[in-house]
């Protein structure tokens, strides 16, 4: 994993500051580098990536965040078309606005005649 160039630079800086004040711990660390350059990491220390979808990479209470988002959206979207259903007044369809020798519409159920219905094909 690589860090931003700004703070490597720190770290480096602070390596050299190290290397200058302490250079028996330089010499050390150097010796202790060679000694375990081929060793694998040790399991318990060992990360594991964690795609940005997974649940396990975020805090508890994001997740309890996201559950009350996710539910009032919902909630949100089912009461939006209950209210869209209940607009439309005794099951009546929209009248078809016909033109021509057609008079009316079959499909609508004692629902009251709109203005903009009468007055087209046959009749007064």
């Amino acid at each position: 994993m690589g860090l931003p160039a700004s703070q490597q630079r720190v770290l480096d800086r602070i390596e050299e500051a190290l290397k200058r004040r302490e250079p028996r711990l330089a010499s050390m660390f150097a010796l202790f580098n060679r000694l375990n350059f081929h060793e694998r990491l040790p399991w318990i220390e060992a990360l594991t990536p964690v795609p940005w979808w997974s649940l396990k990479r975020y805090h508890p209470s994001a997740r309890i965040r996201a559950f009350v988002l996710v539910t009032l959206a919902a909630g949100l979207v089912v009461s939006a078309v209950f209210v869209g259903m209940s607009q439309s007044p005794g099951g009546c369809n929209t009248p078809i606005m016909l033109r021509g020798p057609l008079i009316g519409t079959s499909h609508v159920r004692d629902c009251p005649v709109s203005p903009e219905a009468k007055g087209y094909g046959h009749g007064p």
